[in-house]
């Protein structure tokens, strides 16, 4: 891209894009929107469509004053996962198994 169209506002960008697109009332305009969020340079890792938890993660990661208050939560929101998981597996397994496991601690 040029540095003009680097710097080119948001509502600019879209204009622009129905510009080359055909316009907004283009049939094709859903196809080249999925296509362009899946495979933009602009929009995270190729072939992924990136989400609004996307942006928002790589904003704090890169701010050297939230990345540590981001990391602590994300290392709660696993640990909390991992817990789930194990009590979930543990009510599936059957009432004596439990009863055994709840008398070795």
């Amino acid at each position: 891209m040029t540095e003009k169209k680097e710097n080119m506002s948001m509502q600019e960008r879209i204009d622009y894009f129905y510009r080359q697109s055909g316009g907004p009332g283009n049939p094709e305009i859903d196809r080249i929107l999925k296509e362009h969020l899946l495979n933009g340079k602009d929009h995270g890792v190729t072939g992924r469509k990136e989400e609004l938890k996307d942006a928002f993660t790589e904003v704090f990661l890169s701010d050297h004053s939230t990345r540590s208050i981001l990391m602590g939560v994300m290392k709660m929101r696993f640990a909390m996962k991992d817990q789930w998981e194990a009590y979930l597996n543990a009510k599936k397994q059957p009432d004596h198994e439990r009863k055994k496991l709840k008398n070795m601690n």
